[in-house]
């Protein structure tokens, strides 16, 4: 089973598109579990809206941030493949079908999907042209930033539940930048595997969390005056495309697969 945990709070807006989304999906064996932070607009009348509709679990308490919230889910969760998807992204329908298919086999400890974005009306209107590949070595670094060789899509990312447990799972302290430490620590362990299909898209919009880079950017640690000049002329391009080209292996071709 994929638990997938959604954190929200005052999201009355896009929260409804994120279960939709969910509910959409050609497979089945899922639980999607929302943890509010004690919301006082419309977001808790949604969540009663579709609780009966499928299988949906929730609380509503205080908590101490978006990553405290999602330790909490995490903490709730009975499925062997986890997730998490912000409550104004959404899956493509066929995203928990695919990563059922492709994590049956055993190596397979997490993957990703091609990145994408969703405007604020929900229409998916930004994919990357090339099939963003990441070393362990790579991850291991913290260079999937953004800043130097791209980012690694959260919304796009799942992984079992035995490598959420061995690296420790996701640290509550971080306000920001939870994901890219959880990537870091799964890279401890296993290589990251990329699926040639779009699974998922950030929704791009005003007021966002993700919105300020520059306390993203605090957390993880500021760019050294070498890696800025190379950042300037290009130098970053050029690794990523070599790097890409060496770590081919790690694509899975969806169409290789029997579903």
């Amino acid at each position: 089973m994929i638990s997938i945990i959604t954190p929200t709070f005052n999201s009355d807006i896009y929260l409804e598109d994120c279960i939709l989304s969910i509910i959409h999906q050609s497979y089945d064996d899922y639980e999607h579990i929302i943890v509010d932070g004690m919301s006082t607009d419309r977001t808790l009348e949604i969540i009663k809206k579709y609780e009966n509709r499928y299988n949906m679990r929730w609380i509503s308490e205080k908590d101490q941030g978006m990553y405290d919230a999602i330790k909490k889910g995490f903490e709730m969760a009975k499925g062997d493949i986890f997730c998490w998807l912000n409550s104004d992204d959404m899956y493509m329908p066929w995203a928990l079908q695919t990563v059922s298919s492709v994590m049956i086999n055993p190596k397979i400890q997490w993957c990703t999907g091609i990145p994408s974005q969703f405007n604020e009306f929900g229409i998916n209107y930004c994919q990357c042209r090339i099939i963003p590949t990441y070393s362990q070595k790579v991850i291991k670094k913290g260079l999937m930033e953004g800043r130097r060789l791209g980012c690694i899509q959260q919304e796009s990312t799942f992984w079992t539940k035995e490598l959420y447990v061995k690296s420790g799972g996701i640290n509550p302290d971080y306000l920001f930048a939870g994901d890219y430490y959880l990537w870091k620590s799964f890279a401890g362990y296993e290589k990251l595997y990329v699926v040639n299909s779009i699974l998922a898209g950030f929704r791009v919009h005003k007021g966002q969390k993700s919105e300020d880079r520059s306390k993203y950017y605090g957390e993880i640690g500021m760019l050294h005056t070498y890696e800025k000049l190379s950042s300037k002329v290009k130098l970053y391009s050029l690794r990523r495309f070599l790097h890409n080209y060496f770590t081919q292996k790690s694509i899975i071709r969806i169409n290789n697969i029997n579903f």
